[in-house]
């Protein structure tokens, strides 16, 4: 829906009389009543992420100490990476038709005076000024501020002057999804009322590790409404368009984020995955998408939107960038409210076979991958084949070993996960949004909202119940495998709506696709990263998802990083809309 039809059912939806049988329909037809009213569970419920405490193995790694700065722990993410002097960045780019600029090699340009951070900072300016001019509005951005992204520059302009930069991020551009506080900007969550009750005054925690880096943060980039959408379609701020062609959607709902990476405006950006949010735009723009483990990560200063549910994630344009900023960003709190506090986090030694030699890493091919087939299948051809290509050239390159299992309960996990997130959001903002949101929101949040609230206490424990059975299922998963492999979504990146762009759209039947493989990362709080591995017939990126056990970060990277070295030929397509900061 979207349009005229969908501003009628929202205002259905929200009457007394026709909402609530409108409600008890959509929740009878879609199996809810049956599952979570009508079904006896004898599991306790788990009210969140909870995993059985056990030592991670993990080989070929480093571990990192706990009470280091995030300086010193971006250091320690350095050694695992081959040697800058043996790669010429220059030397690659003219060598392959398109390669987005790493982080290291910001770091090279202004170690060598090339160029500056101020300069970088000037260009990127012009950068999103071209691209808001655009038609259509490319919409990455709902804000950033020039006086302070100078100001920041300069000052990392400084430091690299006096040969002492504060870590290999000084002065690279780091893009923030709109959800995280990152004084002095607003924190809107894609709204036009959320900034009249919630106040920034202080960082979140994972920008305050960003800024000791001296990491250059750029401003704040759109997303979709509350995060509670897969298109990025903002009525507020604009659609969210996809670099690789700006008729498509970039998804939801860190879809800014991972645009502003596409288009090469910054090297990673940071997001929020609550229901595939970082991994779902990663696979639609072409970018490594990576959310760690419920509880890496510090919530602290992220909009409380779905407590159990969300995880600060990574959008970058390459698996090393993406360890840089894991790096960067991981830890805990005393204050965190999680049942299962994190072990030291490894990180995984690249240097082994990013040379190009595929012999030389027997961790890969020691590691053992499960995949539900009947799962897998259930996506669009282009998806499912350029996905099976590139797990056979694994099995090829390394004799990986794919083990067949079988997942129950996949779409009572997938309404579970609807329920909590529901329940969670409206718990706690429902308040602000019932006396400032509702008439300044869009139709489909407001649709979201009118059925939020007629989840009843048994639905909600029995969700729990089914998050309870579906712990137990994965964890026997990861009794004889080390990772569960999908389709990182079961279709590319969806047309934008032209009715949808003023008041939003409901297309549950596409975004059920988009979010089809995204919520056992979420639900059950386990690592999950998307990596790129080439296109459908149309040129739109597809992305292979990695699933992890608890804690198990350094593993996924360790593969994702073999899968991208292997696929770079398949992905070399230049997005429709792209800029180059440092040339």
């Amino acid at each position: 829906m979207a349009g005229l039809l969908l501003r009628c059912f929202t205002w259905m939806m929200e009457s007394d009389i026709f909402g609530l049988i409108f409600r008890l329909k959509l929740k009878k037809d879609n199996l809810i009543t049956k599952v979570f009213q009508q079904t006896e569970y004898h599991e306790p419920p788990m009210f969140q992420p909870h995993f059985p405490i056990e030592e991670v193995e993990e080989s070929g790694v480093i571990q990192l100490e706990q009470n280091r700065s995030p300086p010193d722990h971006v250091a320690r993410a350095l050694e695992c990476l081959y040697p800058l002097p043996s790669r010429n960045a220059i030397g690659d780019r003219n060598r392959h038709p398109f390669l987005h600029w790493k982080i290291r090699d910001y770091a090279e340009a202004f170690v060598s005076g090339r160029i500056t951070p101020y300069l970088v900072a000037e260009r990127f300016l012009s950068a999103v000024e071209d691209s808001c001019n655009r038609s259509p509005n490319m919409c990455f951005f709902i804000a950033y501020n020039e006086e302070d992204i100078l100001r920041q520059a300069s000052e990392s302009t400084a430091r690299h002057a006096k040969g002492k930069p504060l870590s290999v991020l000084d002065g690279v551009p780091i893009a923030v999804k709109d959800e995280i506080d990152c004084f002095p900007y607003l924190t809107t969550g894609g709204t036009k009322w959320m900034q009249k009750v919630r106040k920034v005054k202080d960082d979140a925690a994972c920008i305050k590790r960003l800024r000791a880096c001296g990491a250059l943060l750029v401003g704040k980039t759109n997303m979709h409404e509350l995060g509670q959408g897969t298109t990025g379609i903002n009525p507020h701020y604009g659609a969210v368009r996809n670099p690789y062609d700006k008729d498509r959607c970039a998804g939801g709902s860190s879809g800014g984020s991972a645009a502003a990476v596409a288009a090469g405006l910054c090297p990673a950006a940071l997001g929020v995955d609550g229901g595939g949010s970082v991994r779902m735009p990663a696979a639609l723009c072409g970018v490594v998408g990576l959310k760690g483990t419920y509880g890496r990560v510090s919530s602290a200063g992220v909009l409380p939107l779905n407590w159990t549910l969300g995880s600060v994630g990574i959008l970058a344009a390459s698996v090393e960038d993406t360890l840089i900023m894991y790096t960067a960003i991981q830890g805990h709190l005393a204050q965190d409210w999680i049942a299962s506090f994190p072990p030291a986090a490894n990180l995984p030694i690249l240097k082994d076979f990013e040379d190009g030699d595929l012999s030389k890493s027997k961790i890969i091919s020691s590691i053992k991958i499960a995949k539900y087939s009947k799962w897998f299948d259930d996506s669009d051809k282009s998806v499912r084949t350029t996905c099976y290509s590139a797990l056979n050239v694994l099995q090829q390159e390394y004799g990986v070993k794919v083990l067949e299992v079988t997942i129950p309960e996949l779409e009572e996990m997938r309404l579970a996960h609807f329920i909590t997130i529901g329940s969670e959001i409206s718990a706690s903002i429902g308040i602000d949004y019932d006396r400032m949101g509702i008439h300044d929101s869009g139709a489909d949040i407001r649709v979201c909202f009118a059925l939020y609230g007629s989840f009843s206490t048994r639905e909600l424990l029995s969700a729990q119940r089914m998050r309870f059975r579906q712990m137990h299922y994965h964890m026997e998963i990861f009794k004889t495998a080390d990772l569960i492999v999908t389709p990182t979504t079961a279709a590319t990146a969806p047309v934008c709506s032209a009715d949808g762009l003023k008041y939003g759209e409901l297309n549950y039947v596409y975004g059920a696709k988009l979010m089809q493989y995204q919520i056992a990362g979420n639900f059950l709080g386990l690592p999950a990263i998307s990596v790129p591995i080439g296109y459908d017939e149309n040129g739109l990126p597809v992305g292979l998802q990695l699933i992890g056990r608890p804690w198990s970060e350094a593993t996924l990277l360790h593969l994702a990083s073999a899968i991208e070295l292997l696929m770079a030929p398949n992905c070399t397509k230049p997005p429709e809309v792209v800029y180059d900061l440092l040339i």
